[in-house]
């Protein structure tokens, strides 16, 4: 099931694959199963999909020497923000902890209500499952704070920034798997939200945000990105599409028989032995990576190492995205939700694990005597080493265009099926930083000790 959210004063996609009924074992290399059984007694299985566990994903981001190294989230802080909340949160992610953690403590986790209870909007639940979960995922020891609204983002965003820098310490790292076009803010909203976003990077907060699920366009008619991620102040994460043990090998352009099953020429696959990542453009659920140049906000002087390609894609203002983690539904990571497994994909999936890691970050650093990162971007943009990330390079797969990973123009439906690329132009996916995954995906050890060599400088 794909479910989208639109307001007046929010755009955000939520991409899950929750509702299938328990089929036969298969044999069948594309099919992704739940570790364990549901609520009644079903086992969900995917047939033509991949999913992964938290170990696939340590294991593909190189997050295992820094699990070995004791970073583990423990005594860090996430706060991750989330309309209307889901009145089964803990017991899902006590679920997912037992299945996924069984040896370790249950982290400390709780739901706030600082601007009262939320109406009752249980389509968010998988939501708030995908983004608590997937942040224990990646800081298994962190504490977890979500904070519920009770409406749409975008009315109490600025209300809700201004309380995690106002209760929250240095060393706080928050998490925000929504936005809005910028031109549905108005100047004061964005005034407010960006002197609140300031308090925070210098307190020593950390924001991430994703930067949208539908290509360039973020769903309207022209090239568009989305706030609170244009913000100078806050880190925008990217979409990727990690293929861990497979790739990609279509050679239909249509993901649906007649029959409404799955067409296995479009889901088709070569095994691999290794990892590969691509730009996430993904043409049966038509979405793809946000990425672009902001209206709003000029180029930032950290960015002046980017600015040529900003230029060269008609832009002239503060590029997005930072950085990118995996947002793919097929090879989505496993949420458990009121009962049943699923799947999830989407920029929502990425922002909780870098903003996880970014716990594991900080957790070294205080250890080290080095503080907290607090304002990561400017730190961002001065890494001079091609081992900290994982760059996503354009990448043609399988026999047809529905295997193109090039760009983040979305492709669409057509009639009979067949997907084609929509009518606005997407930013090309290119080497080094760039407009649909900027810097790439984070490389584990590799990344820490980069950034650990830029801190250290700019001390020196």
């Amino acid at each position: 099931m794909i479910m989208f959210y639109r307001t007046s004063k929010e755009i955000m996609i939520i991409i899950s694959v929750l509702l299938l009924s328990a089929c036969s074992n298969e044999d069948d290399n594309q099919q992704c199963t739940a570790p364990d059984y549901n609520v009644d007694g079903t086992l969900t299985q995917y047939k033509s999909l991949h999913c992964y566990t938290p170990q696939d994903i340590h294991d593909a981001y190189q997050l295992n020497a820094l699990y070995d190294m004791g970073l583990t989230g423990e005594g860090g802080q996430i706060v991750i923000i989330d309309s209307f909340g889901s009145p089964t949160a803990k017991e899902d992610l006590l679920m997912f902890h037992d299945t996924f953690f069984p040896e370790q403590l249950f982290p400390t986790f709780q739901a706030l209500f600082p601007f009262g209870e939320p109406n009752n909007d249980d389509s968010w639940e998988i939501e708030v499952s995908l983004d608590i979960q997937w942040a224990h995922a990646i800081a298994p020891r962190a504490n977890i704070d979500l904070i519920v609204l009770p409406d749409e983002e975008n009315i109490y965003t600025e209300e809700a920034i201004a309380y995690i820098v106002e209760e929250y310490p240095a060393g706080t790292i928050v998490s925000m798997s929504f936005g809005d076009i910028e031109s549905n803010y108005t100047a004061l909203e964005i005034e407010n939200l960006e002197e609140a976003f300031q308090a925070g990077v210098m307190k020593g907060i950390t924001f991430f945000a994703s930067t949208g699920d539908i290509g360039s366009s973020n769903g309207f008619s022209e090239k568009t990105v989305s706030y609170p991620a244009s913000s100078p102040f806050v880190t925008a994460v990217g979409g990727t599409f990690l293929q861990y043990g497979w790739s990609r090998s279509p050679t239909s352009n249509k993901p649906y028989l007649n029959s409404g099953d799955r067409n296995p020429n479009y889901f088709n696959i070569n095994p691999i032995l290794t990892r590969l990542e691509t730009v996430w453009n993904e043409p049966w659920v038509a979405s793809s990576t946000g990425g672009g140049s902001s209206i709003l906000f000029d180029i930032p002087k950290w960015q002046a190492s980017v600015k040529e390609t900003i230029y060269t894609n008609s832009g002239n203002g503060r590029g997005i995205p930072d950085l990118a983690w995996n947002a793919a539904v097929n090879g989505a990571g496993l949420i458990y939700t009121d009962g049943v497994w699923g799947i999830e994909g989407g920029t929502s999936a990425s922002v909780p694990q870098v903003a996880a890691f970014f716990v594991l970050i900080n957790q070294y650093l205080a250890e080290q005597g080095m503080g907290y990162i607090g304002h990561l971007n400017p730190l961002l943009y001065q890494i001079n080493d091609n081992t900290a990330y994982n760059d996503i390079l354009p990448l043609s797969q399988g026999t047809v265009l529905a295997g193109e990973q090039q760009n983040n123009q979305t492709f669409t439906y057509l009639d009979d099926g067949t997907v084609v690329y929509g009518d606005v132009p997407g930013y090309p996916t290119t080497v080094g930083w760039d407009m649909t995954t900027g810097f790439g995906s984070p490389r584990g050890k590799h990344f820490l000790n980069a950034l650990v060599k830029v801190m250290s400088d700019d001390d020196n």
